[in-house]
């Protein structure tokens, strides 16, 4: 696994470093440590954080290298992605801009989760470790590319991890959500895709030795998810793509992700699906 580790040697980044380090050497990932450089005084400053992070991942036995870009975070870790394609982007939560220009865009978060192809993990508070995640739904399905990325960090931690089903309220008239909703407390014994596929996702996980639970809520899926998240003890978040691909998509769309990586208070990864 090649991790992109980004900073800019503020306060918003320091929180994604500390934790992706620790991440970086639980996955025996390759490394490269980006820093972001606004002002060319504080150079001195930031080759010093950069080598210090690259010295202890070599220690460790991990490989890793350092790279500067004179840019914004935001459109650093753009460049850089466009650049050379990473398995992983651990990125701190950016609020950067004027508050008009954040008003009319949204965060700078928000547009690394736009423009950026590779799975994103935000991390807006650090976390000890990593003993619970919560894979999030909103749709009929997890994505592929989801589930292969809490699988990988699940059995480099240790990690458990609860698959959470939100069964949405219907606003059109979708026969399987209709079905979905009247039996929605059984959905586990139902013949429909959801219920196929989150047995199909717990088994899988089961199977290669994590262990899995499924928690089921019920109503208006962003309000629901951060209800899971404020009432677990979950110390990692993991949603769907911000680009949904599914007619489905109305109810898993780029607002409420974002509002959850925002609101979460811990990382939060996002994959995007193909």
């Amino acid at each position: 696994m090649h991790l992109l580790l980004c900073t800019d040697n503020t306060p918003s980044s320091d929180a994604a470093l500390a934790f992706g380090i620790r991440l970086a050497q639980m996955l025996q990932a390759v490394v490269t440590v980006l820093g972001a450089l606004e002002h060319p005084d504080h150079k001195p400053e930031l080759v010093s954080v950069l080598d210090n992070v690259c010295v202890h991942l070599t220690e460790v036995g991990l490989d890793c290298d350092t790279v500067i870009r004179p840019e914004f975070l935001r459109r650093a870790v753009v460049s850089q992605t466009m650049s050379i394609a990473y398995d992983l982007v651990v990125v701190g939560l950016l609020e950067r801009g004027w508050f008009l220009r954040r008003w009319l865009r949204g965060p700078s978060t928000r547009r690394i989760l736009r423009d950026v192809a590779a799975p994103v993990l935000v991390v807006p508070n650090d976390r000890p470790a990593v003993r619970n995640i919560l894979l999030c739904s909103g749709d009929l399905w997890y994505p592929t590319e989801t589930i292969e990325k809490v699988q990988l960090i699940a059995l480099a931690t240790g990690a458990t991890v609860t698959l959470l089903y939100v069964v949405p309220q219907p606003q059109l008239s979708y026969p399987i959500l209709r079905d979905i909703e009247d039996a929605w407390g059984a959905l586990l014994q139902t013949d429909t895709p959801q219920g196929r596929n989150l047995k199909l996702c717990h088994e899988t996980l089961r199977d290669l030795g994590i262990e899995a639970s499924i928690k089921l809520r019920h109503g208006a899926v962003m309000e629901q998810i951060l209800a899971e998240i404020r009432e677990g003890e979950y110390d990692l978040v993991a949603l769907g793509s911000t680009y949904a691909a599914q007619s489905l998509r109305r109810y898993f769309v780029s607002s409420i992700t974002d509002t959850i990586v925002e609101q979460a208070g811990r990382p939060t990864l996002v994959v995007r699906h193909r």
